[in-house]
């Protein structure tokens, strides 16, 4: 019998499953992990690719792009590490990129702390925090993408010189990876610029694993990404860039790198395809966890990880997901107007309304839908109530062993693939 633990919320949840029912344990894997995640740091902002971080500062009245609390990343050695070399740059702007996320919230509360003790601690005095609202930021126009996207950015970032961002990549299940271009736009963008860049999410070539940075040419074709790439270099303009990347899995970072933003964010994506990316046999049943809080903060965050292991389970399957969402359905009353209640509806009379008028968030109505409508069955085990979950075309279990029972008490030659961190892995099934 396999003893399997799993993240979920802010503690774990213990599994049983028979050795002969086990299929394949999937996580990202630690290859040449540490979790001296400081030094790691330091070391490659001291070795970077294509451009120095001094070259990007000195003399000019920087932008320092620092992702929002949703991104499980290491914020405070991160902003501790970037700190304490801002010494040259003539003043700094550290801009929280939120795109159309809550930026009121607790999380960015501690991240802002961090960067006033490290710029305090550093006697940095020439500063200033902004954290991008969507909806209430002033933003300029910039031109329009030729997928129709009006690039309206944040004021603020007009008059700054060059940029410094700090970028966690992973695998992502429509813009191919997270990636710098995401602090650009969704990053610094007004509302209406991410719902239109967020539309072509329904384009079956935005997908994970797919980038225009891939170094893959036949993997580069992504409507989404190409879209926010195309942004991103019409916001850039001429200014430099200057990146730091990490690639992290809970207390480890497997990877960092800094530099040239395309030349680093290719590196990242062959460590992620290498660490994170397996293929495996599609089978009846799997289990995923998208990796614990934040990951599983809301049902909308936590559908991710469905959509990055959905190739694992054939059709007319199961899955279990395990998923506290201590923050309910989603993360604000917009996303839950754009994603609940356009999940609880009849579901090809979703699709079709989504489909003539696309609206932000219900890309992720029109995913569940495709996924709940191939399967059996999506069990869910959260804190959500059971009322909300079945009303949303899910099935509702207050205890997930007895589902993992019921598979192998009705098929004893079940395989049952598991999957851990499932929001940061991508998973293809094997011929």
């Amino acid at each position: 019998m396999a003893a399997i633990q799993l993240r979920y919320g802010q503690g774990f949840i213990n599994l049983r499953i028979p050795n002969e029912n086990l299929g394949e344990v999937i996580q990202p894997r630690k290859q040449q992990a540490t979790k001296d995640i400081a030094g790691k740091i330091r070391h490659v902002l001291e070795t970077p690719t294509g451009i120095t971080l001094s070259e990007t500062i000195t003399n000019r009245r920087v932008g320092v792009l620092i992702e929002d609390g949703t991104r499980a990343e290491p914020h405070e050695i991160i902003v501790e590490e970037l700190t304490r070399l801002f010494e040259p740059a003539k003043d700094l702007t550290f801009i929280i990129t939120t795109g159309s996320h809550e930026p009121d919230s607790v999380r960015n509360k501690e991240i802002i702390d961090a960067i006033h003790t490290n710029c305090k601690h550093n006697q940095i005095d020439s500063y200033r925090v902004i954290v991008h609202d969507a909806l209430q930021s002033s933003c300029k126009l910039l031109g329009t993408t030729t997928r129709g996207t009006k690039v309206q950015v944040n004021r603020e970032i007009m008059d700054l010189e060059s940029f410094v961002v700090a970028a966690d990549m992973k695998n992502h299940y429509f813009a191919g990876y997270s990636n710098v271009i995401k602090n650009f736009l969704p990053g610094l963008c007004d509302f209406a610029a991410i719902e239109a860049n967020h539309s072509l999410a329904l384009q079956p070539e935005s997908t994970f694993g797919r980038h225009p940075f891939h170094p893959d040419p036949t993997r580069r074709k992504n409507p989404v990404a190409e879209d926010m790439l195309e942004a991103t270099n019409m916001i850039i303009g001429d200014r430099p860039v200057f990146l730091l990347a990490t690639i992290t899995s809970g207390p480890y970072i497997l990877w960092s790198g800094s530099g040239d933003i395309k030349r680093v964010t290719s590196q990242g994506i062959q460590v992620i395809d290498k660490t994170a990316s397996f293929t495996v046999p599609a089978t009846n049943h799997i289990i995923v966890t998208p990796g614990g809080f934040p990951q599983d903060e809301s049902l909308y965050n936590a559908q991710r990880g469905l959509e990055l292991t959905k190739n694992a389970v054939q059709d007319k399957g199961e899955i279990l997901l395990l998923a506290e969402c201590p923050k309910g359905i989603a993360p604000t009353p917009k996303a839950r107007e754009f994603f609940y209640d356009y999940l609880i509806m009849p579901l090809p009379e979703m699709m079709t309304k989504i489909q003539s008028n696309y609206r932000l968030y219900t890309h992720k109505s029109w995913k569940f839908a495709e996924l709940i409508q191939r399967l059996r069955k999506i069990w869910l085990h959260t804190t959500l109530d059971q009322a909300s979950v079945e009303t949303a075309h899910l099935s509702y279990t207050p205890d997930p062993q007895s589902i993992v029972d019921m598979w192998i008490q009705n098929d004893q030659a079940s395989q049952i693939h598991v999957f851990h961190d499932a929001n940061k892995i991508a998973v293809y099934a094997s011929e």
